[in-house]
This record gives structure tokens, sequence and C-alpha cells, in this order.
């Protein structure tokens, strides 16, 4: 990682126009090369290890063990309790960051104690004897482990210079993917007993992260700089005009009908191939665990190389819209096959469209952040809510759509993945209407 990139050094007129991440390398001395993008990349896989291994593996296993016959209806509401705090949380605590005169510094607290505190709550999930104290320990959790994610995503536009985005976007879009496998990969190695499996992951993430925040040079600012902190900014962290900002709401709402699409795929993928492929809920588990590995290998190919690209042809919006219209393709491929072979080539150019997309997307949206050298992190959660709230609408627009044209008790997949296909041009429209980006 190292060679590819290289140590950035400002040029001799720029300092009079400062960006942040000049402002930051001349108040810091910290320069961005290979070195500090390995740990920085590192670090967010530590994040999603020790919060994603969790939410897919060891929290369902923990409720069912707490409660065997109503295990379903108890990790829904678990689920829900989490995903409600990972909502709000997100874009509140970045705007506390961004607002944070620590002389730890702003990003460097939040990241570690934020783990910190994550770690210990998911440590009580393995300890708790009940379903209520379970849903209490991840919404805390959640809480914690969104902070942390808020704060270090705002290294990207605030420390990161224009023409390096690009590759660091790219490793970034894949930081989510790594995070499940190692967790799935670490669980099967320490095994599901006891509260080891949660101990474990939270230990290996905050290993990954510490060498980051050790490291990471920070110029404390003042209160007088960054102004007071209040409820009204507390609630305006929610919120960003996409009025005013024009660039920054087209971003949004593209990245969110969008994933509005890819949930529309990854939520019903299962009765996909039981319904309409006619497997069983017994044996569908290999066809499932394959196409999983498909998507990985696909979304991190994707996301890597169109990062470097982008960032060599010193353009952003072309993949980002070109990613938009490969989830249509991808959806359409899914919706109309009728075996397993077109399934699976169905799931793995939606892989690519969603590597190419995450990929670049963080690199464009940091080009149209409202203010990325004082409000970075807030910017940041604000954007996080556009992949998020599709989580929740997702599973509403579906029955809808499975019921048109249906006959008798089956559900029309052709028509959901026709209407996924539609979302994902709608975002691919938005997109391109961006003026302020290439």
């Amino acid at each position: 990682m190292s060679s590819s990139v290289p140590v950035y050094q400002p040029g001799p007129g720029e300092i009079s126009d400062e960006t942040a991440p000049i402002r930051n390398l001349r108040l810091t001395g910290q320069h961005i090369d290979g070195w500090f993008v390995a740990r920085y990349i590192t670090a967010l896989i530590g994040i999603y290890i020790a919060l994603i291994t969790p939410a897919s593996v060891t929290l369902s296993i923990r409720v069912g063990q707490i409660d065997p016959e109503g295990k379903a209806g108890s990790l829904a509401l678990v689920a829900s309790v989490g995903a409600a705090a990972a909502l709000f949380s997100n874009p509140v605590f970045g705007a506390l960051s961004d607002r944070s005169s620590s002389r730890f510094g702003q990003r460097k607290p939040f990241i570690l104690v934020g783990v910190i505190l994550g770690s210990l709550a998911v440590f009580a999930i393995g300890l708790a004897p009940s379903i209520a104290l379970v849903a209490v320990g991840w919404a805390i959790a959640q809480i914690a482990f969104n902070a942390a994610i808020a704060a270090a995503i705002a290294i990207l536009p605030e420390r990161v210079p224009e023409q390096l985005r690009g590759r660091v976007s790219g490793f970034m879009g894949m930081t989510g993917q790594v995070g499940v496998v190692g967790g799935v990969y670490l669980i099967q190695l320490v095994g599901n007993e006891g509260a080891g499996m949660f101990v474990w992951p939270a230990v290996l993430g905050l290993a990954l992260v510490l060498p980051f925040v050790l490291t990471l040079k920070e110029a404390p600012r003042t209160r007088k700089e960054l102004g007071p902190v209040n409820l009204r900014h507390i609630l305006g962290s929610l919120w960003i005009n996409p009025f005013q900002h024009r660039d920054f709401g087209l971003m949004w709402a593209g990245r969110f009908f969008v994933w509005i699409s890819l949930y529309l795929l990854t939520t019903y993928k299962t009765y996909f191939l039981v319904d309409h492929l006619g497997y069983t809920l017994d044996d569908v588990a290999p066809i499932l665990t394959l196409a999983m590995l498909i998507l990985a290998i696909c979304m991190t190919i994707s996301s890597i190389s169109g990062g470097w690209i982008s960032d060599r042809v010193g353009r952003r919006k072309i993949f980002v819209v070109g990613a938009s219209l490969l989830f249509v393709v991808a959806m359409l491929i899914v919706g109309f096959s009728t075996s397993t072979t077109g399934f699976l080539i169905g799931i793995g150019v939606a892989g690519l469209a969603q590597g190419l997309f995450m990929g670049v997307d963080y690199a464009l949206v940091a080009q149209v952040l409202p203010d990325q050298k004082s409000e970075a992190a807030k910017g940041m959660g604000v954007f996080n809510l556009s992949s998020t709230i599709p989580q929740t609408i997702a599973p509403i627009i579906a029955p809808v759509l499975l019921t048109i044209g249906a006959v008798g008790g089956a559900g029309n997949y052709p028509a959901l993945y026709l209407g996924a296909a539609a979302f994902a041009l709608a975002g691919a429209v938005l997109i391109q209407l961006i003026r302020g980006v290439r």
C-alpha cells in the first residue's frame, strides 16, 4: 500500500486557500502516506469486526440461548432497538466530535472511547441473563461503535487530499466486507460457546484500532473557534438542508435509492431461492454461502480498482453513476433468472456494482460536504443515514412489490427486482445531476 499512496506535499500557492487536509498538515506536520492509510484502513476494519460480528453471528446465538422458543421475535426486538440507536448516534456523535475542544484532539477520544465502551457493552451481552438486558447492551454497543465510526470516517475529508481520496475510498469500501468475513472466521476459531464469542472479536477490533489512534496527530481547537455545544446544535446534526446544499442533497438521495435496491436483493435472496428456484430451507445454505463469497470477491476487486482508477483519471461522478447503472443490470439478471447459475451471475454483477459504488462514493461526497473544514464528521454522519435508513424501508416496500401480478400464494419476484432496478436507476439519475464534481 505504501507504494500506491505517495506522501502528499502542498503546492507553493495552496496555503493561501487552505483546504482541511492542508490545514491539518500545516498544524500537525503529519503527512498522508501509505503507512498512514494502512493504519487508517486497519482501524476501520477493527471497528467493523467488533461491531458486525455480533450483528451477523453471535447476537442471534445469544438470543437463542436465552429464549429458544421465541428467539425470532426476541431477535427482531433486539435488532430494532440497536438499529434505532445506530440511526441517531452516528450523526449526533459526529457533530459532537466536530465541536470537541479536547486537548487530546477531536477524533481520537471518540474513536478510542467509542471502541472501548462498545467492547464493554458487547462483553455484557455475553453475560446478560435476559432479553431486556441484551437489548440494552446492544443499544449501548451501537451507540458507542457508531460514535467511533462517525469520528473515523471524518478523517477522509479532513486529512486525505483530493488527489488521493479515490484510492483511500476504495480501500474504505471493502472494510465492512472484510470485517464480516474476518469476524465469521474468528468465531469458527474460538467457538460459539460462552462469553468468548463476544470477547475475542472486540479484543481483536481494539488491537487493530490502537496503532492508528496512538499515532494520529491532531491540533486541538479552542471553544471560541468551534462555537458552543447546545441542544439546537445536537438536533441540527441530523439535518443538512438539501436545497441550500444541492450537490450534497443529490448525492444523499442517489445513494438512498441505490441502497434500497441493494437491500431488496440481499434481504430477499433466501426467499427468492426457495420460492422462485425451488430450493428448500434445508438445502439453501450452501448456495447462500457461495453467493456471499462471490459478492465479497467481486466487491473487493471493484472497490479497490475503482478508487485507484478514479484518482488516475481525476473523476468521481462517472464511476458512481456507472455503478448505479450496474445495479440496474444486476437486478434484471436476478429478477429474470430461472437457474442458480443466472442467480449467481446476478449476485456477481451486484458485487461489482456495490464495490465500485462504495469505492468512490466517499471520495465524491467528500468534495460536496457543506463544510469539511469544521463539520466533516456531521456531514459524513448525515451522509451515512442514506445507507442505514433503507435497511428499514426495504422490508416495507418488498411485500408491496411482491404482490404486483402475483399468482396464488407465491410472490412475484421479477416484479420485486424490476422495482429494485427502478430504484437504482433513480439513484443514477439523481447523482448525474450533481454539478460541482466531475
